[in-house]
């Protein structure tokens, strides 16, 4: 079955900050940007921004289930949101993704997390970006996307298998980064032992 994006999840911009988002850590609100989004496509929220709101919009609160979309900059990821964050918004170069109620039972938005990520709806969102380096995806484009939806079953095979593999590349990263700071460590302490001998 084929879908577009508007019929099965709302699309809210994220909160028209007035100016650049200023950290104050006494503020009770987080903000998630687009820097919150790994390359895998992973939600980061252990460091989140916090600040006051600016405008006179209320806020709508991110739930656990919503799905992020980064609209504007070099990379066009959607991030699902694993759990339930108090007192979190998302900023203005992100869209958040909510599945209709009524379609709740019927779409896994982790599944759709992941397609929006894939190669045939990245294509899409390539040939109707605006912008050059810096792209940017209007609502109206996001809202257009074509689904492909399998039975509820299948969503769920693929959302776990889906998460697996962000845990995995997670781990792979982190495994990567260690060894090149163990290399690194090794190449300053052989530098400095020659500099001892030249003295």
């Amino acid at each position: 079955m084929k879908l577009r994006l508007s019929e099965v999840a709302d699309i809210h911009a994220g909160y028209p900050f007035r100016g650049s988002i200023k950290h104050d850590q006494n503020a009770s609100v987080q903000v998630v940007q687009a820097k919150d989004i790994s390359d895998l496509g992973e939600l980061q929220s252990t460091e989140l921004v916090r600040t006051k709101l600016t405008g006179k919009k209320r806020p709508i609160w991110l739930e656990q289930g919503d799905v992020l979309f980064i609209a504007k900059g070099m990379r066009t990821y959607a991030a699902y949101v694993p759990e339930q964050l108090e007192d979190v918004i998302s900023s203005p170069s992100l869209f958040q993704i909510r599945i209709k109620s009524s379609q709740r039972d019927k779409i896994n938005s982790m599944f759709l997390a992941w397609q929006l990520n894939q190669k045939p709806v990245q294509q899409y969102f390539r040939k109707s970006a605006e912008g050059g380096i810096q792209t940017n995806i209007r609502k109206p484009v996001l809202a257009d996307v074509e689904l492909a939806i399998p039975d509820i079953k299948k969503q769920n095979t693929i959302a776990k298998l889906y998460a697996a593999s962000i845990k995995e590349n997670a781990l792979l990263h982190k495994l990567i980064n260690n060894r090149q700071q163990q290399l690194n460590a090794i190449a300053t302490d052989l530098i400095q032992n020659s500099e001892q001998f030249k003295g």
